[in-house]
């Protein structure tokens, strides 16, 4: 489904990823997890071609492309076999819940605006907003928006859902009802990778966790074997405060 190989991004002197491998079959739900600055956020703006990688290949549903050498057709191909939800949400400010979902159906997809809009209609309801359609975003809760970007990625059907820390923006209290909606979303067999650290939500719906730190994966596995098993010194350190069952996220 998806597949990397060799990706590495500086930032001047910094090198922030450094030569990663990952493979994402389809239907599997990827959740990377790691300490702020490993490059977790970097890695996915990568896959949506948000940064460009200094190197490496990318490849979704036998589609590949060199990141380095990616002309723009070949990145608008790629960038049509993902969708992302921002960790601030991203929408746009003088436009309604339904007209946030139905814009790229339109302008992108060149839908009618019937279409679009009955397409919309169906994912707000699904993400439990339907009677907020008209709503713009300055009246919605950070959570309410944040349901908005999923319908809007669910909108585009993608191969794959990039999700970038989906709850870092939300207040606490908010948090539930986002994990709600996603957790729901993978259950649907959509192919998903997570950045989140939102531990006990990684380990009850991911398919596989990675762990990643200073620009390199340096674990992953099944949930089981990175939080029960963990292998690596590292991996144990990152993960000594979280205990399972409880609601601590680190």
């Amino acid at each position: 489904m998806l597949r990397i190989t060799g990706v590495t991004k500086a930032f001047g002197r910094t090198q922030v990823l450094k030569g990663i491998d990952l493979a994402v079959e389809k239907g599997e739900v990827t959740a990377i997890i790691g300490p702020s600055g490993s490059g977790k956020t970097t890695l996915l703006r990568c896959l949506n071609f948000l940064e460009r990688a200094d190197a490496g290949t990318l490849t979704i549903g036998g589609e590949t492309a060199d990141f380095r050498a990616a002309s723009k057709k070949d990145i608008y191909r790629l960038r049509r076999k993902t969708a992302m939800v921002f960790q601030n949400f991203c929408l746009f400010h003088n436009k309604t819940a339904l007209e946030n979902i139905t814009e790229s159906l339109i302008v992108v997809r060149k839908q009618t605006k019937e279409e679009a809009e009955e397409i919309a209609v169906r994912l707000l309801e699904r993400v439990g907003l339907k009677e907020k359609r008209n709503a713009y975003p300055s009246f919605l809760s950070g959570g309410q928006q944040q349901r908005v970007g999923i319908a809007r990625a669910l909108a585009q059907s993608p191969d794959v859902i990039l999700f970038d820390e989906p709850t870092s923006a939300l207040d606490p209290e908010l948090i539930g009802e986002a994990l709600c909606v996603i957790r729901d979303v993978a259950k649907s067999g959509i192919t998903m990778i997570i950045v989140t650290h939102e531990m006990q939500f990684a380990y009850e719906i991911a398919s596989r966790v990675v762990f990643m730190d200073d620009g390199v994966i340096v674990e992953q596995g099944s949930p089981s074997d990175v939080f029960l098993y963990t292998k690596e010194e590292r991996t144990k350190q990152f993960l000594s405060r979280f205990n399972l069952g409880s609601d601590y996220s680190i």
